[in-house]
């Protein structure tokens, strides 16, 4: 009786012991659960917080950008905004001396692809006030009529100072579209074609006074 009383012990106390380990291996297994959905938590709010970081950086890249972007335009179009301020208020005389030396200062007449358009862009004028200049011009018939003079002044200054030059080349460095163009033009101002003009260049006035006297 004595071997079953302590067997019976020996069980219950074995039943007991795992009850309690059962116990406290569910409050493990509980307890590790939490540890791990707060890990997770944390995982995802750290995810979160870095994607909204992410997208901060992005944005101020972006409007870093914008205002670098912004910067340049304004300093790109600083000398037009300037021109047009320096213009608003002069008379049509003063305009008109004033676009001489810029056309003469830039050589812009040597584009054979000026327009009244790109010409008013490129002084930073209006179409409409660049084309005041030319009505009932005393001097001028037109827009073409300026240019053509331009261009053939600087012809005869190129046939004197490049006497290794073609006449085509010349011609067509001083923005006339061809070498007909620019022959017809010279003989139009002048009475000589351009190579009767460098030929006779040593002997002959300037090309300026001779159109003057015509």
């Amino acid at each position: 009786m004595l071997i079953v009383a302590v067997i019976i012990v020996f069980v219950v106390a074995f039943v007991v012991t795992m009850l309690v380990l059962n116990v406290q291996g569910k409050r493990m297994v509980s307890t590790n659960t939490k540890l791990v959905e707060n890990q997770n938590t944390l995982l995802e709010q750290n995810e979160q917080r870095e994607s909204e970081l992410v997208k901060r950086i992005d944005d101020l890249e972006e409007q870093l950008k914008q205002h670098i972007e912004v910067t340049l335009l304004q300093e790109q179009t600083r000398p037009h905004r300037e021109r047009i301020e320096l213009t608003a208020d002069m008379s049509n005389e003063e305009l008109m001396a004033w676009m001489d030396y810029e056309m003469d200062e830039r050589l812009l007449y040597t584009d054979s692809e000026l327009t009244l358009k790109t010409m008013a862009q490129t002084l930073g004028l209006t179409q409409k006030r660049l084309g005041e200049l030319f009505k009932n011009n005393e001097k001028y018939n037109s827009l073409g009529d300026y240019l053509n003079e331009k261009r053939f002044l600087y012809a005869c200054r190129l046939l004197r100072e490049k006497p290794n030059w073609t006449i085509e080349a010349v011609g067509k460095e001083a923005g006339f579209g061809g070498r007909r163009t620019f022959q017809m033009e010279v003989k139009r101002r002048l009475g000589i074609t351009p190579l009767q003009y460098r030929q006779g260049m040593e002997s002959a006035p300037d090309a300026a006074s001779m159109h003057k006297s015509q």
